[in-house]
């Protein structure tokens, strides 16, 4: 595969068959999961914002809906079962080499003790907006915490901005 340009833009092209691969998207998604009024959050083991607090999430897999994905991701870290209500927020990375898409979905606690996935994560817990937002978030998840409720994690017009490099839209 060669880069060419091909109706306007940039492409990666076969030079033997001329085949176009029109695009390389990285879906992820990320949960705001409220119980009593708190919000679940993890502290990343890893790079990027390894030692940040985050809401948990991860990539969607190739055969999975976002709702499987944010379902399992959620179960995956921190050992708790949620419920997804609706999509809060979307945002994303348009680059070159991969456009990354990221989904947040607002969901309700089912059940499930905090149990950590200590490959990926070095804490989870749940907290109030107020005790949360003293923690040293990454930048996406303040923005989507500070433009949510505390008591309905509703959407509250969030303008697109930048976060973490994301665009970001709700």
């Amino acid at each position: 595969m060669v880069w060419k340009k091909y109706k306007g833009r940039q492409r990666k092209v076969c030079p033997n068959c001329h085949y176009v691969h029109w695009s390389n998207e990285k879906i992820s998604v990320g949960g705001l999961v409220a119980r009593d009024k708190q919000i679940l959050l993890v502290q990343r083991a890893q790079r990027p914002g390894k030692g940040l607090w985050t809401i948990p999430g991860g990539f969607v897999e190739q055969e999975e809906t976002m709702q499987e994905a944010i379902k399992r991701e959620i179960k995956e870290e921190t050992g708790v079962i949620a419920e997804p209500q609706r999509i809060v927020s979307t945002a994303e990375i348009p680059e070159k080499k991969c456009h990354e898409i990221y989904v947040t979905f607002a969901l309700a606690f089912v059940s499930g003790d905090v149990v950590i996935q200590h490959s990926e994560i070095l804490e989870a817990h749940f907290f109030t907006l107020t005790q949360a937002m003293d923690l040293p978030l990454a930048d996406l998840t303040r923005q989507l915490l500070t433009n949510n409720s505390a008591n309905h994690l509703s959407p509250l017009g969030i303008k697109p901005e930048l976060a973490n490099g994301f665009y970001l839209y709700g």
